[in-house]
């Protein structure tokens, strides 16, 4: 006599195999990670001859450069963007922060680490909504070189889609708000004129325009000595997060971003920590050396973009 449960067992088997089979893909997806920079090489040419080899590699590919800068001694970064990559960013909402690649050389001993963003990081990082980044890296390895991947173990794309360095901390979207204004003219003349004044601390180092759109990516430099801030010291602030062998320099520089009448910027809680999420909170590299510097970026950013700080401020530590 056959019982329901002998008819049915091969058929459940079956099932519990299909289910399995076609669970694995998205199985092996999830332990893919990513890491935010790439190493391009290790060479032993002086700085000027590694930056016109830079500059040559540029030309030559699909980007442009859009500024470049000096943060501190032996170091030297260059933005880059192109048509394509500003025009991709531009269908995810707050796409622009991933508008400006940057390509950093900075002297170790003797030797010139070279070393570029990956954009496919900042893809899940920034949360870009339908934008597919894996060309634009493509791009950038035949470009400008590969050796490797960089920057701790890497992150799956679920972590970084919901990335925040703790709980309770700031994630992708918790923006510094800065002032808004009437209308998106007014807010780009007000922290053109920011810009311009001394004082604050916060320079211009580029701008973005995102095609079909009012929104304009500002890249900023921080200075201790026009503003008087010492969580302003880029090269402090860098001694402290960026001890490891491979350098990070290529975090800078900070972005502003005008998107309509408002303007925002990346929380440093979030900023720093997605750059560096392998840093400790405590220690001699932690994250409370940086204890007043989210307070600090939000006053001078508040600031350079034509308001004043309000009493209590929220920001302080990345613990608050």
């Amino acid at each position: 006599m056959l019982t329901t449960r002998n008819i049915f067992h091969p058929a459940k088997l079956l099932l519990s195999f299909l289910l399995c089979f076609l669970t694995l893909p998205s199985l092996a997806a999830d332990k893919i990670t990513f890491k935010p920079f790439i190493l391009a090489e290790q060479s032993h040419l002086k700085m000027d001859e590694a930056k016109a080899k830079i500059v040559k590699q540029i030309i030559e590919s699909p980007f442009s450069i859009v500024s470049e800068y000096s943060p501190y001694d032996e170091a030297h970064i260059y933005i880059i963007s192109s048509e394509t990559l500003k025009t991709l960013v531009s269908k995810s909402h707050y796409g622009g922060f991933a508008a400006p690649q940057r390509i950093s050389l900075t002297k170790i001993n003797d030797k010139i680490q070279i070393a570029y963003t990956n954009p496919v990081y900042m893809q899940h990082a920034f949360r870009l909504q339908g934008v597919d980044m894996e060309p634009i890296l493509s791009q950038m390895k035949q470009s400008f070189g590969f050796e490797q991947f960089f920057g701790g173990k890497g992150l799956t794309a679920r972590k970084l889609k919901r990335y925040k360095y703790s709980f309770g901390l700031e994630d992708f979207d918790s923006f510094y708000e800065l002032p808004e204004y009437d209308s998106h003219d007014e807010a780009i003349a007000a922290l053109t004129k920011g810009f311009n004044e001394p004082g604050n601390g916060i320079s211009k180092v580029y701008e973005i325009k995102i095609p079909g759109k009012n929104q304009v990516v500002f890249g900023v430099s921080m200075s201790e000595e026009t503003s008087g801030v010492e969580a302003l010291n880029t090269k402090k602030t860098m001694d402290i997060v960026d001890y490891f062998p491979l350098k990070r320099t290529a975090y800078l520089p900070y972005e502003i971003m005008v998107d309509g009448k408002n303007i925002i910027a990346l929380h440093a809680r979030f900023r720093i920590a997605s750059y560096f999420y392998d840093l400790k909170m405590f220690g001699k590299h932690g994250f409370g050396k940086l204890f007043s510097t989210p307070n600090a970026y939000l006053k001078a950013f508040t600031e350079v973009s034509g308001g004043s700080m309000y009493k209590n401020a929220s920001g302080d530590g990345f613990i608050n």
